[in-house]
């Protein structure tokens, strides 16, 4: 398989690159979708055929969906058995395989075809869509093709919806330096953030999740604080390489992550800001169809739960993922509800509504609840996540600490990211931020990065945790 985090990545790339500018533009479509069967291949092997069949359904659906001469009724009808065909595969793979074997859900997921949510999201918005009439089918086998598996972005997302990606492999644009630089850019950002960032906080809080009996209830609560920006720096860091790798061919990408994250002061905001183009898929094809013409509070309510709750066992088949789901749902449901009582308890204490410490202690109050919730998340199964948050509790806790002279170091790393974060607030990007630097800063700001990834990165890491789901 072909990592994002191997030189041999980077190497194709190298020649990848440079033949995409040499090939006319009527032809840049073949190589990319030849190198995306080829990448998929890599990873599923001849689960590929699964990856051509759902295109080639895709494709036949949309221009049938297309003809408004069909009554509605008939385009109803095949849209929910395309859709329904589709998702098929997906419940095999993920949630039927899982549920009738030994195996944990997370472990076997890794044996479904690579992408296959991804891609069967993207079907499915693609789908809904042209039967909304939002956009127009693609009459071109090849171009539907290659916006289901294009490579950067077939292991994880970010999701990209037709309407933003299709065109763009469409009108191909000519050789631009601009566009190599900032692609280079984004993949050493990502490159710090996982083989720096996500493998050295991995091997802090590996540790303590495989045996949270032997750690202090201290460590358990840090362990499952810093998993969550552990996840945050390993899904962040493949989008920007999926990001740098299609920047580099000229292609834009959607953003899919809040630079400043964690400097968001309500659950409400963080959850938006994380997952982006996931969450506004849910948002858009989950709960707009299934609260289409509600107007009871109760059911609306009620269908916001329902969403969290399929947002929960969209990343496998566990109670303890719907206990996730359920959790983020109430959280973000009191914090809306209550509003106006926080606003008169920090008044009463004599914070200004909107200023600066105020902010500061709804962050802190964030990150010491909401971000809890991610135990369940990352327990994966019911008995671990009861284990866990029994030894955090002090039910079952040890005497071990996970506070070690590289806890500080990690620390330290984590603090110059979130530097470089906090100086591109949210209306830039790694990219269009150091482009808009001087030289001296821009080449000293990059050799910085590339020291430190070069340095302290780790040559052997874990493929992306999100690739599983």
């Amino acid at each position: 398989m072909i990592k994002f985090t191997d030189f041999s990545y980077f190497f194709l790339l190298f020649v990848i690159v440079p033949a995409y500018y040499w090939t006319p533009k009527t032809k840049k479509w073949i190589l990319l979708l030849i190198l995306s069967i080829l990448f998929n291949i890599s990873w599923s092997g001849w689960y590929v055929m699964v990856w051509t069949l759902l295109a080639t359904i895709c494709y036949w659906a949309g221009k049938y969906l297309g003809d408004h001469s069909r009554s509605k009724r008939q385009r109803k009808l095949i849209l929910t058995t395309s859709v329904v065909t589709c998702i098929l595969p997906l419940l095999f793979f993920k949630y039927l395989v899982p549920i009738n074997n030994s195996v944990s859900p997370v472990t076997l997921n890794w044996l479904a075809p690579i992408g296959i949510s991804y891609y069967t999201f993207l079907i499915i918005g693609y789908l809904t869509d042209v039967h909304r009439k939002y956009i127009k089918p693609e009459h071109h086998w090849g171009y539907l093709a290659l916006y289901l598996g294009f490579f950067p972005t077939i292991l994880a997302g970010p999701l990209e919806r037709a309407r933003q990606l299709i065109p763009q492999l469409r009108n191909p644009v000519s050789y631009d330096p601009d566009h190599i630089k900032a692609g280079v850019y984004f993949i050493v950002w990502g490159l710090f953030k996982k083989i720096v960032l996500a493998a050295r906080l991995g091997e802090l809080t590996n540790p303590v999740f495989d045996n949270p009996g032997n750690y202090t209830g201290i460590s358990v609560t840090l362990a499952i604080l810093l998993f969550s920006v552990q996840l945050y720096c390993d899904f962040a860091g493949y989008c920007d390489i999926a990001t740098g790798t299609a920047r580099l061919l000229g292609i834009r990408l959607s953003k899919n992550f809040a630079n400043r994250y964690y400097f968001t002061p309500s659950r409400t905001e963080s959850w938006n800001f994380w997952n982006i183009t996931v969450t506004s898929w849910f948002r858009d094809y989950v709960f707009f169809n299934i609260s289409k013409g509600v107007t009871n509070p109760g059911r609306l309510e009620f269908n916001r739960l329902l969403t969290f709750i399929i947002t929960g066992l969209w990343h496998g088949p566990s109670w303890s993922f719907v206990i996730w789901g359920s959790l983020q749902w109430a959280y973000i449901n009191f914090e809306m509800r209550t509003r106006q009582f926080w606003q008169k308890f920090y008044s009463g204490l004599g914070f200004k509504i909107g200023s600066s410490s105020h902010n500061v202690w709804r962050i802190i109050v964030r990150l010491l609840t909401g971000t809890l919730i991610m135990g369940w998340f990352r327990a994966a199964e019911l008995e671990s996540g009861l284990k866990l948050y029994g030894s955090m509790f002090g039910f079952s806790s040890g005497t071990m600490s996970m506070v070690t002279p590289g806890f500080f170091l990690t620390m330290t790393l984590f603090l110059i990211m979130d530097y470089f974060n906090y100086q591109m607030g949210e209306k830039e990007d790694i990219a269009s931020y150091l482009m808009k630097r001087t030289v001296r800063r821009r080449r000293v700001s990059f050799l910085i990065l590339t020291q430190l990834v070069l340095i302290f990165g780790r040559t052997a890491v874990a493929n992306f945790y999100y690739i599983q789901f």
